[in-house]
């Protein structure tokens, strides 16, 4: 079975392919037509890059190879023609790839596109305005106070600009995805090095590919790249994941390790919220509208996905509300969803409500300790009487309580065998 986002549409692989080359292509024509008409003035823009960069009150700047100096022409015009047309394509990109994301990963990639826009600028003008001319001045000054005659190769040095500011880029939009997935909850100690292969694999192939004139400066870039990147996100490579901290994963009868998670459904926003302060032995993701909002389900699946969660339950909504598309999606991802047995109702002790129901759970705890489960919950609080309903559905439906009464919906068989446990810790039961 395939997982398939509600906004994305069923379409061959095909079609996605045509469609990508069809941007694709247009943006390489956009890339190349800037690229022709940079050529035309690349020619001034090299002229006063080298005086920006000359440590030189003379002229002591020489052109060693010519055929270098064409292939500098050459690249520089193509990269100014790519930083031209580079909104397009993430344009371009972005359309393409925003109906298969997932929220938060839409967020990362809008937020990564305009912080690696804005690593780009902010290298290019610190180490053309500062860096370099700092840099060398201060090896020109060296060769004086050394009496060398100063004789400069033009191509070599614009070479290293180049090279130091594409790494500078690299690295920067490295970081900054890291980062940001880690801010977004999206990078943690399990999802470490699925990421780490991903960038660090980029990065060092990016690097190698693109500086081969340098040999071994290059392999030293790659590491010490990769070893800053490790550093920058060393907070959310080894942190835990955002909705199971505090939590840990629960050991059913077989000795598997089940993640569980509780949607919390308040389609009246913060009317019948669970309180977040509630005492509960699974992490709880609230919700608004789950049944009649993409968007939440696309939520609810992504923390699913993410922390590889194996039951879902339902609070506040049915199952048999949610849409067919969303309960293949969770079976696609191995993910059970259930339902609780308690009514979502206007109460002043819902929290409380929501408590007993999960202790009645026998799945992936033990059906033996139910009543000891139930039993610890109620010593804890300042509950004097319960009303324990053991009636089918459609009874339940004819009947309503007072927002103060706190109500658990258990069956006969528990409801007797708890019933004398409960008036042992003062608690008085009503058996319904």
């Amino acid at each position: 079975m395939s997982f398939q986002l509600e906004q994305d549409s069923s379409i061959h692989v095909q079609e996605h392919l045509n469609e990508l080359t069809a941007r694709v292509t247009f943006t390489l024509f956009l890339a190349t037509v800037t690229t022709l008409a940079w050529l035309t003035q690349v020619d001034a823009l090299l002229d006063d890059l080298l005086r920006q960069l000359n440590p030189c009150e003379n002229d002591c700047l020489n052109l060693f190879d010519p055929a270098k100096w064409s292939a500098v022409r050459w690249m520089t015009a193509a990269l100014l023609g790519i930083i031209t047309v580079m909104p397009i394509a993430l344009h371009q990109m972005w359309k393409f790839s925003k109906p298969g994301l997932l929220p938060s990963e839409r967020t990362w990639m809008k937020t990564w596109f305009l912080a690696g826009a804005l690593s780009t600028i902010v290298a290019v003008i610190t180490t053309i305005g500062l860096l370099f001319p700092m840099f060398f001045d201060t090896g020109h000054q060296t060769h004086e106070s050394m009496k060398l005659d100063a004789r400069y190769d033009a191509v070599h040095m614009l070479s290293l600009v180049i090279a130091v500011i594409w790494t500078e880029v690299i690295v920067a939009c490295a970081i900054f995805a890291m980062m940001l997935a880690g801010i977004l909850g999206m990078l943690n100690e399990d999802t470490a090095d699925w990421w780490r292969i991903r960038i660090y694999g980029l990065v060092v192939l990016l690097l190698l590919a693109s500086l081969p004139e340098f040999g071994g400066l290059a392999i030293t870039l790659a590491i010490l790249a990769v070893s800053t990147i490790e550093v920058c996100s060393r907070k959310w490579l080894r942190g835990m994941p955002p909705l199971f901290r505090g939590f840990q994963p629960i050991m059913d009868a077989e000795g598997e390790l089940r993640h569980m998670m509780v949607v919390d459904c308040s389609p009246d926003g913060n009317t019948t919220a669970l309180p977040k302060t509630v005492d509960l032995p699974i992490p709880v993701h609230p919700s608004h509208s789950l049944c009649d909002s993409p968007r939440e389900r696309a939520l609810v699946l992504e923390k699913v996905m993410r922390h590889r969660i194996s039951d879902v339950f339902l609070s506040g909504c049915s199952i048999d509300s949610l849409p067919e598309s969303f309960k293949k999606n969770c079976s696609s991802l191995g993910c059970t969803l259930r339902g609780l047995n308690f009514e979502r109702r206007p109460s002043q002790n819902y929290a409380l409500e929501l408590q007993l129901s999960i202790a009645c759970l026998h799945d992936p705890w033990p059906k033996s300790m139910q009543s000891q489960r139930i039993v610890s919950v109620l010593e804890n609080s300042e509950l004097s009487e319960l009303i324990l309903d053991t009636r089918n559905e459609n009874e339940v439906l004819k009947s309503t309580y007072e927002p103060e009464k706190v109500v658990l919906r258990i069956d006969t068989e528990l409801a007797v065998k708890i019933q004398p446990e409960l008036e042992a810790i003062g608690i008085h039961a009503i058996v319904m």
